[in-house]
């Protein structure tokens, strides 16, 4: 593979289910990381089933929030033209011709752009070279007699059947041996039959797996398609009538699920929710189901549950037509209730753990999705969904891929419904954010026909504050301020405030700034931050703190604004708002430039050349703030002469975000860090650590590198540099040598905490990572 990489740009791996091709090209690319200047890029593509949607999660995956209207294939090219990086698409297959599409993108933007694609067949792609991953070779009869060890099919056997309790004795390497050659070396079906040896011994797992070949073959060695199926169908009879019927019922997930969604979605017709939690157990020991990490290690997203995709398909072809329409919309409804909650609670103290929960449903949400676009009597379901994962287009920087999605629906269904009215404003938003101004203010007045129709006063206070936004996009400043304060007036009197409700204040208020009506300005920031202060609320704050800071730098009171801009920008970088960040970031640094501090705005500058690629439309578009910038990056420019100024830019524009944003937004001293506070007795969380960034610290404190830290949890030396980085930047150190410091402290004050609390007690020691030799945990 990598031989193949050095001379083509794209390198596609194919094979049959279950071979190991997304292994091994994770190994791959893991250890080609540091070859490419901008990295390596896992896109995950087995749950996407919408071809355009390919161009979608790629940009995803790279960070990109588009919010301009040209399309993403142009945002996407634009934005690797000039990157170093290795992309990697998996699972191409059921998309083939979006990521056909999208490798034509790819390829043409960007000269140092590399791909590496697996799929089950070729992508049939201008200079793809393809590589066939071969099943592992098993050793014959002689090999075994004479103790050469070849095999990795083998050693695979018994590193899997270890982990269920297996120990492989003198005199058994042939039985082995056999029971390798019957699954033809194909390491998913290797797996589920050692997970088999925690219920069977080797002389029964022979004899089973060989009556079942020989029935399938009828004594002629069988394809190796053939061989993964009889496996599977050998897995499913050996697991009992409640373990089928779940193992089915969960494969109409995409992309893993949480137990509470499982327990929901799958019992009934003879499984109880309380009896879901045990077969999740008793199928994660078979193999058939895996335990996964949250995504980006978001605690609030819970523990989840994954089927392989070679397992899932198979738990699919289980069900007959009925069945499967009634678990899809079980389903559905499952989804659209936790959309419905997380558009409740958005409005509130638990922003950050909606955010997790939703994003980690991504894949979930798409299936629900295209579910209710495939059924014309389910639509309407379709518009309250799309309508109410408001916050997730916009807070959560999904313009395009939810432009995508609302346009669709609306397309399906032209009844006069609240549904589609939600809709309608939702997309009007979305458009004018996009700079598409005239479909905006369409679908607004549209929005207000069907509120009038309806007879429904909050649907056209949504309608009359969508039609002010596409005004503010139009430049119609007057228009634009007179129908967001009118629609404030209304929403106000409603029962149950919302963010999108306070937006509108929060837009009257960045209105009257380029009116240069600052006091008016400033009344209406701090009605929204008393408001959001009451329900604990984080996001509407954060634009209310950066209109603030707008109308008092406007004003002339410099020090306050950076005060509102630093405050915003530490909450938006929470949410990875990078669309709020970047124009948080302008105003602050454009402050500095009021303030004479030209080097930290031209540090401010950089920052803001890695955000506004992966955005797509720099400041609204708006010409007046465009304006502003230039004149104060023109300002710094000059005092500090053109060279030092994209020296001291090009600093922090190498950085990644996560980095620069705290270095620069506290200005050119790096203070020393708030002192932590002792965890709690039992409390090993780590303070602003997650779990797996203790135990990242806690290697960096007994002296091991980088690489060594990466061998000793089982991930990438990518991944454990990523760690090391976000560590630094959370405590706001600047050596390794801080973080050891750090982790002896919070032991010491741990352990003074276990003693105040239990005089003689022992703390209980931290949870050690799995080795490699862990195996079945690691299976993938």
């Amino acid at each position: 593979m990598r031989e193949l990489l050095s001379r083509s740009r794209l390198v596609t791996l194919t094979g049959v289910g279950g071979v190991g091709k997304t292994r091994l090209v994770l190994r791959v690319a893991a250890q080609l990381g540091r070859a490419y200047r901008d990295g390596v890029w896992l896109v995950e593509l087995a749950e996407v089933r919408d071809d355009d949607l390919v161009v979608h999660t790629i940009a995803q995956t790279l960070g990109i929030q588009d919010w301009s209207s040209r399309g993403v294939d142009a945002v996407l090219a634009e934005y690797v033209r000039d990157k170093d990086v290795l992309i990697v698409l998996d699972n191409c297959e059921q998309v083939l011709d979006g990521c056909v599409k999208a490798c034509a993108v790819l390829l043409d933007a960007a000269p140092g752009l590399r791909i590496l694609a697996t799929s089950r067949q070729p992508l049939d792609v201008y200079g793809e070279h393809v590589l066939v991953v071969p099943t592992l070779p098993v050793p014959g009869p002689a090999d075994v007699d004479t103790g050469v060890d070849t095999s990795n099919s083998l050693r695979l056997f018994i590193d899997r059947a270890s982990a269920a309790g297996f120990r492989c004795t003198a005199g058994q390497e042939g039985t082995v041996a056999e029971l390798c050659r019957a699954l033809d070396g194909i390491p998913l079906a290797i797996e589920l039959a050692a997970a088999r040896t925690r219920f069977l011994s080797l002389d029964e797992l022979r004899s089973r797996i060989g009556d079942r070949f020989r029935l399938l073959s009828s004594g002629t060695h069988t394809p190796r398609h053939q061989t993964l199926q009889a496996t599977m169908d050998w897995s499913y009879e050996l697991c009992s009538a409640e373990e089928r019927m779940l193992w089915a019922r969960m494969s109409v997930f995409a992309g893993g699920m949480d137990l509470t969604a499982a327990e929901h979605v799958c019992s009934g017709d003879g499984l109880t929710p309380d009896r879901v939690l045990d077969l999740i157990a008793s199928l994660i020991d078979k193999s058939i189901l895996i335990r996964t990490a949250s995504p980006a290690g978001d605690r609030a997203a819970g523990t989840r549950y994954q089927l392989l995709s070679t397992v899932r398909e198979y738990g699919q072809s289980l069900q007959d037509e009925e069945e499967r329409a009634r678990l899809r919309l079980r389903h559905r409804d499952w989804y659209l209730g936790l959309a419905e909650g997380a558009a409740r609670g958005w409005f509130g103290p638990h922003q950050l753990e909606w955010r997790a929960r939703i994003t980690a449903e991504h894949d979930n949400l798409r299936a629900a999705m295209e579910f209710c676009a495939s059924k014309p009597e389910h639509v309407q379901a379709g518009l309250r969904l799309a309508g109410d994962l408001w916050f997730y287009w916009t807070a959560c920087g999904l313009i395009a891929e939810g432009r995508q999605w609302l346009d669709r629906l609306l397309a399906l269904d032209a009844r006069p419904t609240a549904a589609r009215g939600t809709d309608l404003w939702v997309c009007s938003w979305l458009a004018s954010h996009q700079g598409d101004v005239a479909w905006g203010r369409a679908t607004a007045e549209r929005c207000i026909a069907i509120a009038e129709e309806l007879d429904d006063p909050s649907l056209a206070s949504f309608g009359m504050h969508l039609r002010g936004v596409a005004a503010l996009a139009e430049g119609e400043l007057e228009q634009a301020h007179e129908l967001c304060a009118q629609a404030w007036e209304r929403h106000r009197t409603r029962e149950e405030i919302t963010s999108p409700m306070v937006m509108s204040l929060v837009q009257a208020g960045l209105v009257a700034c380029l009116q240069g009506d600052g006091e008016r300005a400033i009344e209406h920031a701090e009605e929204c931050l008393r408001i959001t202060s009451e329900a604990g609320e984080l996001w509407t704050r954060s634009w209310s703190l950066v209109v603030r800071g707008l109308a008092r730098w406007m004003r002339g009171d410099v020090q306050a604004a950076v005060a509102d801009l630093r405050e915003g920008i530490g909450i938006k970088a929470r949410f990875n708002d990078l669309f709020g960040l970047g124009v948080a970031v302008e105003v602050l640094a454009w402050s500095h430039v009021s303030l004479g501090e030209h080097d930290q705005a031209a540090r401010l500058f950089g920052v803001l050349g890695r955000i506004w690629p992966l955005v797509g439309i720099p400041l609204l578009g708006s010409q007046q703030l465009i304006d502003y910038r230039s004149r104060a990056e023109a300002e710094a420019r000059a005092a500090l002469g053109g060279s030092a100024f994209d020296k001291l830019a090009a600093e922090t524009a190498k950085l990644r975000l996560e980095r620069s944003l705290p270095m620069v937004v506290r200005g050119k001293a790096r203070s020393a860090p708030a002192p932590t506070a002792a965890p709690q007795a039992g409390d090993r969380s780590g303070g602003p650590l997650t779990r797996r960034e203790v135990q990242v610290a806690e290697a960096v404190a007994r002296g091991m590198s980088n690489k060594e830290i990466a061998a000793n949890l089982v991930i990438s030396q990518r991944t454990a540099e990523a760690h090391v980085e976000h560590i630094l930047t959370k405590l706001d150190f600047g050596s390794r040598a801080q973080i050891a410091a750090w982790v002896a402290a919070q032991h010491k004050s741990e352990e003074a905490a276990w003693r105040a609390s239990a005089p003689g007690a022992v703390p209980i020691p931290r949870e050690i990572a799995p080795s490699p030799e862990d195996g079945r945990h690691h299976a993938r």
